[in-house]
């Protein structure tokens, strides 16, 4: 599993607002609004495919087309990204109209697991669009979501790869986002990008926080 030590740095890969970002990183963005969602996934993914990353849209409602449009007009000398930009929709995490982390984290495994053979050292670049859980907050929900959050980031950890999820807060509140905050080792908000002091390694507790916890 890839880990950063203070003994052995690990060159950055990526790069979030001009922040170097290095393999395993993940990131919790709080954005408001379609279009600056628009300006905070797309370079992030355009950056990644000149380098010749795998890059990863997740979790858009119908609007995958639309996005390599915006992806093309910002960067033409990636266009709409080809067969280099996967495209996924909420139905990664759901079934039947259910989230179901544990599926969704056995998919992106899997799909990890495909992307990275023995011999091959690229990196790969996630950013998940996550206003399709909008619908469906409550306490029991926002508890699996945070756990499911907390168990992405050992996965992101597994490979050479970033992750970026992404929280709309014309959208979702502090219900949600306080919990989520605590399951992100950095935090994207207002142009920034910060180290999480409140973050719970997974690798280190037992279990997420509860939804109201402080």
């Amino acid at each position: 599993m890839h880990r950063r030590t203070a003994d052995a740095p690990v060159a950055a890969v990526a790069h979030l607002g001009g922040v170097p970002l290095t393999p395993g990183d993940h990131i919790c963005a709080l954005y408001r609004g379609r279009a600056e969602r628009d300006q905070l996934m797309t370079p992030f993914l355009a950056e990644g495919l000149s380098a010749g990353h795998i890059c990863l849209l997740l979790g858009t409602e119908g609007d995958g087309g639309t996005f390599r449009d915006v992806l093309a007009s910002h960067a033409p000398a990636v266009g709409g990204g080809g067969n280099s930009l996967q495209i996924r929709g909420p139905n990664e995490y759901l079934r039947d109209g259910t989230f179901d982390g544990d599926r969704t984290l056995a998919r992106l495994s899997a799909w990890s697991d495909e992307m990275f053979p023995a011999d091959n050292d690229t990196c790969a670049r996630l950013a998940a669009d996550m206003s399709w859980a909008q619908p469906l907050v409550q306490p029991a929900f926002v508890e699996d979501l945070v756990r499911y959050e907390m168990h992405a980031t050992r996965w992101l950890r597994s490979h050479p790869q970033v992750g970026m999820c992404m929280y709309d807060l014309e959208m979702f509140h502090s219900d949600l986002i306080v919990p989520l905050i605590k399951a992100h080792p950095k935090v994207w908000l207002n142009g920034m990008i910060m180290e999480n002091p409140y973050f719970l390694d997974p690798d280190e507790e037992t279990g997420p926080p509860a939804s109201g916890e402080t």
